[in-house]
């Protein structure tokens, strides 16, 4: 008999042939890592309360400074920034890279670097736009993202980058904000649609294994497509009348949830980015339903409504099977 190794479902079925006592199942799933045990619980908890921290003591010098600002003078507000980058740069260096506490520190100095962009521009009164903030921001801490490796501040660097297009479009290209801008929206879906896939590519890289990165990569690419076919279903006209882009928009959300219902379901099985197409979906057809039926408002809420719980049940049925055909195929 194959040497195969062994899961939770295998060991819940040997409990039910009661194969199994409670407390030796329980000991079988700490030892296959189902079940956390003592130490897995203390190095969850060490790096949680690490990394929240950090990131308060971080918010928390940003505060500071915000409520002190008119009896601080330019020196101590550029040295206690200056001073609090190199505490940290320095113990990452003196700490290792390898370990969380240092890359932890690398992302509250990467923090307190667009601090003190913020104090020096409010200080000698540059006049630059605010997508020049985050944009720097994100070129200044490129080194330290390429060197640490860190899922967190990858993330950190990708969001100034989200922020410094939209304050681009807003500032520069569109400022007068009459229109949807939905060239904007295809720009974002660009620049996270390649994130996505380079956090797909890379996942067999140690310090990209983390899947919460990888939903929050997805959610950001749906949600840039589906507002744009949103509104494009709530108008139809608008493709003709305003922007053809709003057609193109739709088309890419309807061919990316329909790429990514195969992927998911047949090449990565990933139940929670299903769910988030199948929840798209029913955003999208609820909207068409809505726009559709030429009935009484109080009368259309009541079908709607309806129409939400069929789809959800529908769409937690095809979930719950398809958890089943997966362990089946294990």
């Amino acid at each position: 008999m194959p040497n195969t190794q062994a899961t939770s479902e295998h060991l819940f079925i040997l409990a039910r042939n009661n194969e199994f006592k409670s407390q030796a199942l329980e000991y079988a799933l700490r030892k296959i890592g189902v079940v956390p045990d003592s130490e897995a619980w203390r190095n969850f908890l060490d790096n949680m309360f690490l990394l929240l921290g950090i990131t308060l003591l971080s918010v928390g010098v940003v505060f500071f400074f915000a409520y002190n600002w008119d009896d601080m003078g330019r020196f101590a507000k550029f040295g206690l920034l200056e001073a609090g980058i190199l505490v940290m740069a320095i113990f990452a260096t003196i700490r290792g890279l390898e370990h969380l506490s240092a890359k932890a520190a690398v992302l509250a100095a990467s923090i307190l670097f667009g601090a003190l962009l913020a104090v020096y521009g409010q200080t000698y009164q540059t006049g630059a736009d605010a997508f020049e903030l985050f944009l720097f921001w994100a070129i200044l801490i490129l080194p330290w993202v390429l060197v640490t490796r860190f899922a967190a501040l990858w993330l950190l660097w990708l969001i100034l980058l989200n922020l410094s297009l939209i304050l681009f479009w807003v500032q520069v290209v569109d400022s007068s904000q009459h229109e949807i801008p939905i060239e904007l929206f295809l720009l974002l879906f660009a620049l996270n649609g390649i994130a996505l896939i380079i956090w797909e590519l890379g996942r067999n890289v140690e310090w990209l294994q983390v899947e919460w990165l990888g939903t929050i990569l997805f959610l950001a690419t749906m949600t840039v497509l589906i507002i744009p076919t949103i509104i494009t279903i709530a108008d139809f006209d608008i493709i003709w009348q305003e922007n053809i882009l709003f057609g193109l928009a739709t088309g890419l959300y309807i061919f990316v949830t329909i790429f990514s219902l195969w992927y998911y379901r047949y090449q990565r099985h990933n139940l929670l980015l299903l769910a988030i197409c199948l929840l798209g979906i029913l955003v999208a057809f609820t909207t068409l339903v809505g726009v559709s039926l030429p009935i009484d408002e109080v009368l259309l809420f009541l079908v709607l409504a309806i129409l939400v719980i069929g789809q959800a049940t529908l769409a937690t049925k095809w979930l719950l099977h398809i958890k089943t055909i997966w362990k089946q195929e294990e």
